[in-house]
């Protein structure tokens, strides 16, 4: 079925292998960049997530005020 359909393309073996190549690479990232999922949520992400990333900043945040508060507490 593929095969007919391909052969149907103007020009040689080589663009129909080219035209069949893009449109399997093409089919195959839709799932990639259509979803609607949060950053870091995926199963390949490298980003961690804006939760994380957010409870990260306010410990950071808290750990730096304690830790003001004890110097001053010294002084």
């Amino acid at each position: 079925m593929i095969k007919q359909i391909l052969q149907k393309i103007p020009g040689g073996q080589n663009v129909q292998a080219f035209v069949g190549t893009s449109i399997l690479i093409g089919l195959c990232a839709i799932p990639v960049f259509g979803k609607d999922t949060k950053t870091g949520h995926d199963l390949f992400s490298q980003e961690k997530p804006q939760a994380i990333v957010e409870s990260e900043s306010k410990l950071r945040k808290d750990y730096m005020d304690t830790k003001k508060e004890q110097q001053q507490q010294q002084q």
